[in-house]
């Protein structure tokens, strides 16, 4: 039987081998079933799963573009402030200036006239009498004519409407001439001119004797006259001795010609129909009074001429305006313009801005020999046009010409001996507003830089220069040799009045040897306050009117500092937020563990580690390190730098209630806090001195 047995149970495990383990699985399966009927199956498990990572260094809490790297790695603050900058609007401005005139006319200049009448021996004759019939029936024959007493010839009405209708003259001639024709002297000529329609008088006067086949001219001052269109003349009296009783031929048609010729006619007012004329012709300087400055010249970058005119003449007026001492591409300005005629008691209007860009600008006078003048010219004329036109002296041009938001691109001449005060005033400086604690930095050095673009020599004063720390109230003043003294600053050089210039550059050096410049940066300042003073041309004009400015290329003041990272700390905190990577891990199975925090420290400075939890809004909800948890130094080789980092590890029990807060906060935060023991000794900060932390979980989890 065991044989038999035996036999048996070979052939189970040879032959039914794959029977018995089905068997088997279908009695685990039974037994399983059964079990689940009574309680679930569940066992623990370990689970170590790391959380998050993240690293540190003093990049995290200093912007980048004020690190800076030595040759030998050593870590520096370095950045750049505007103190100052000169504008050409603080040295001078052409503001809005304008000149304003009225321009009355100069003159008013009418046609010349010539009228001529004859008065025949027939019509003197008529006048006589019986004599004269005695002569008149004599025509042809000579004769001897006796004496002819004193009488008068008629009125001649004289038309001169085809050349004014009215004038009174500011000035004007008149030559009055007669033409003796007859074969007898005259005498005791007596003649008078009126206005017809009012017969005021315009001239009288007489000849003593005009001599046969002569003449005489008389010449008379028409100022003040007003003189009509229509006119009469008249021989008041003359008479003539005769022949003297020798027989000279009698001709009824020879006469007495009267001519009158009015000339140089500058009237105040006339109605009349004008020649072609210019009635304004002013040529003046054009003074900039305002500017601050003494100019010869400059180019304009920008800004606009304004011109407007008005004018009363009720006539068409052609106007030009010349601008000599402006050319541009050497072509200067100049504006021709043509006015209607004004209305009636109104004004011709024309009003006009002209860009001004790219002018040159002499300001040397029409002689060269003067300063913020220019040269101008007005031109006002009327033409012919056959009409009659009122026109009076009292007649107005008025011309504004204004040079309106002018921005120089250079200028020449001298900027005067003028004092700018610039301050208090107050600069911010971010550059320290993240850095937290107590810091103390070594080996501070700071220059403020004058850079002087301006063909002009300054004197530069720094009347106070503060550090104001407004997070702890601290101010402190800077000390230093430079403080309040006068800083001397050369003039710029010119390259042939034409950029590129080469600037006076004055660099003036602070640090802990000349100044309590580490005190003074120590108080990591927020806000540097400060004030200054500048004069230019200290020396007065020592330069003869060459002083220059270019656009763009003025004068800045500027300051330059470095900051080692050789310093001392205490309370220096560095900072990460980070979302825990809770992917693998489901916290409601974990019973209990501990999170290892492994800090791999690359600084020579023992840190103290707060650790917590966040909200979504970054409120601190859970403190897992409370900073009394500390990761060591890294050690220093005989070069006194960092070559290997040294690792800490810090575990934190887990308990129910850690779990309740990982659960319901998934940002954590950590701070690693530095202090640099003894508290005053420094250490150097290299760039890649860093901090390396990895967060994981070591938990206890129960499988179901």
């Amino acid at each position: 039987m065991r044989i038999l047995e035996n036999n048996h149970y070979v052939n189970i495990r040879i032959f039914g081998k794959n029977k018995l383990r089905i068997l088997c699985y279908a009695f685990v399966f039974i037994f399983i079933m059964i079990s689940c009927r009574k309680s679930e199956l569940s066992w623990n498990t370990e689970l170590l799963t790391p959380l998050l990572k993240s690293s540190l260094s003093f990049k995290d809490i200093v912007q980048d573009s004020i690190l800076a790297i030595d040759s030998n790695q050593t870590l520096k603050i370095v950045f750049d402030k505007k103190l100052y900058h000169l504008s050409v609007d603080s040295l001078f401005t052409f503001r809005d200036t304008g000149l304003t005139k009225s321009y009355s006319l100069d003159s008013l200049s009418l046609y010349n006239a010539n009228i001529s009448y004859p008065i025949t021996l027939g019509a003197i004759c008529l006048q006589a009498g019986l004599l004269g019939f005695l002569i008149i029936s004599q025509n042809g024959q000579e004769i001897a004519i006796p004496s002819i007493p004193s009488f008068s010839a008629p009125v001649v009405p004289i038309s001169a409407d085809s050349i004014f209708s009215t004038m009174t003259l500011a000035t004007g001639q008149m030559d009055i001439s007669f033409t003796n024709g007859l074969p007898i002297d005259i005498t005791n000529v007596v003649f008078e001119l009126r206005n017809r329609s009012t017969n005021e008088l315009i001239v009288q006067g007489n000849f003593p004797l005009i001599a046969s086949n002569t003449t005489e001219t008389k010449s008379y001052n028409l100022d003040g006259k007003t003189l009509e269109g229509k006119l009469n003349a008249q021989l008041i009296s003359f008479g003539s001795p005769g022949s003297n009783g020798i027989p000279v031929l009698v001709d009824t048609s020879n006469a007495i010609i009267a001519n009158i010729k009015v000339y140089n006619l500058h009237p105040s007012i006339a109605t009349a129909r004008w020649p072609q004329q210019n009635i304004i012709n002013k040529t003046q300087n054009f003074y900039l009074k305002t500017i601050g400055v003494e100019l010869k010249e400059s180019r304009i970058k920008s800004g606009k001429l304004r011109l407007n005119l008005k004018s009363t003449l009720q006539d068409s007026v052609r106007f030009a305006y010349k601008l000599p001492s402006a050319t541009k591409n050497g072509v200067p300005f100049e504006v021709y313009k043509t006015l209607e005629p004004a209305p009636p008691g109104g004004l011709s209007i024309y009003s006009h801005e002209f860009d001004f860009s790219g002018y040159h600008l002499d300001l040397s006078g029409p002689n060269n020999d003067t300063f913020n003048t220019a040269s101008n010219t007005f031109i006002a004329a009327i033409d012919s046009t056959g009409q009659l036109k009122t026109l009076s002296l009292s007649d107005n041009f008025f011309a504004e010409i204004a040079l309106l938001d002018i921005k120089p691109e250079y200028a020449r001449g001298y900027l005067n001996q003028t004092t700018f005060n610039y301050g208090p005033a107050k600069v911010a400086l971010e550059e320290f507003n993240s850095l937290n604690g107590m810091i103390q930095f070594d080996q501070i050095q700071m220059d403020i830089t004058v850079e002087n673009n301006i063909g002009a020599a300054a004197v530069f004063n720094i009347d106070q220069l503060t550090s104001i720390n407004t997070k702890q109230n601290n101010v402190i003043d800077l000390t230093s040799a430079i403080i309040k003294n006068p800083l001397y600053i050369n003039r710029a050089k010119d390259n042939n009045k034409y950029p590129p210039i080469i600037p006076a550059i004055e660099r003036f050096k602070i640090n802990s040897q000349n100044s309590n410049i580490n005190a003074f940066i120590n108080n990591l300042p927020d806000q540097i306050e400060y004030a200054i003073r500048l004069q230019t041309n200290p020396n007065g004009n020592e330069f003869g009117h060459n002083d220059f400015i270019y656009d763009g290329k003025l004068l800045n003041i500027d300051f330059h500092l470095e900051a080692p990272l050789n310093l001392s700390i205490k309370g220096l905190q560095l900072s990460d937020t980070i979302d825990i990577n809770l992917n693998q891990v489901d916290l409601s199975q974990v019973e209990k563990g501990t999170l290892n925090l492994i800090a791999k420290n690359g600084f020579p400075i023992d840190a103290r580690i707060i650790m917590s939890l966040l909200d979504e809004n970054g409120i601190n909800k859970y403190v897992l390190l409370d900073g009394n948890q500390i990761i060591k130094a890294a050690p220093i080789n005989s070069n006194g730098i960092v070559d290997q980092k040294i690792q800490s590890i810090i575990r934190i029990p887990v308990d129910q209630k850690v779990i309740e807060q990982l659960t319901t906060y998934k940002h954590i935060k950590i701070d690693a806090i530095f202090d640099t023991k003894p508290t005053s000794s420094n250490v150097k900060l290299y760039s890649n001195y860093d901090i390396d932390f990895i967060l994981t979980g070591d938990f206890i989890y129960r499988i179901k």
